[in-house]
């Protein structure tokens, strides 16, 4: 049996839980009745901030995984564009007195940016004489090297050496390397006959880049 003096405890424990339950209330609804602070500014701008980042760096991580390509160059003139009109000495290698670039349309154009002191120049221009000679001469398309640095004397002297047959062109004062943004040589601009760039390469030319330039102002070629 209980005694008074249990009974008198257990009530005593009733009334105290009570109390805590019904403070706990009170603390509950005088939170809710609390005016909810403006949302951190800073804390907002820093993940934005951190977003574009993670955004910025996962672009820049695509472009890394791209195949690499000399075909779209930046800072150059862009495929699509209108290739820049120049006049220009002949110096060398076939032909005499000036070439018009504007005189050539009707036919696509491959424009050589190159120097004798450029290894790669010199490795690339005994295949650019191989295929100009074979699909080029009988009229198919034109070939020019184009020459900003070389004396005169040299560039005739380079032609004869390579017995090229297509016309190596002197760029005194530079302004035609810089139309076209050459910062690189060898540079090859393939335009076809409407006078448009069609490809760009930036660096020696081989079967596989020949091809595939030609293939884009619609010559073909094995």
């Amino acid at each position: 049996m209980m005694t008074q003096k249990r009974i008198k405890e257990k009530q005593e424990q009733q009334i105290a839980r009570a109390q805590r339950q019904e403070y706990q209330a009170e603390l509950a609804e005088n939170y809710a009745k609390l005016p909810r602070r403006p949302p951190n500014r800073r804390r907002a701008i820093t993940l934005i901030v951190f977003a574009i980042v993670a955004l910025l760096a996962g672009i820049f991580g695509w472009f890394l995984l791209l195949p690499s390509s000399t075909q779209f160059p930046g800072g150059r003139v862009p495929v699509g564009a209108a290739a820049p009109g120049f006049v220009l000495p002949i110096y060398g290698g076939g032909g005499t007195g000036f070439v018009d670039l504007h005189a050539l349309r009707g036919h696509p154009v491959l424009i050589n940016f190159w120097s004798g002191s450029c290894p790669p120049c010199r490795t690339e221009v005994p295949y650019l004489q191989r295929v100009y000679a074979q699909y080029g001469a009988p009229g198919e398309f034109a070939l020019l090297g184009i020459n900003q640095a070389d004396p005169k004397e040299d560039i005739a002297t380079f032609g004869t050496e390579f017995k090229l047959t297509y016309p190596l062109l002197f760029d005194k004062g530079d302004a035609v390397n810089v139309a076209y943004g050459v910062t690189a040589i060898p540079t090859t601009y393939f335009v076809d006959s409407n006078g448009i760039v069609r490809s760009v390469v930036v660096s020696q030319l081989d079967p596989k880049t020949m091809r595939q330039g030609l293939a884009s102002v619609g010559i073909f070629i094995q």
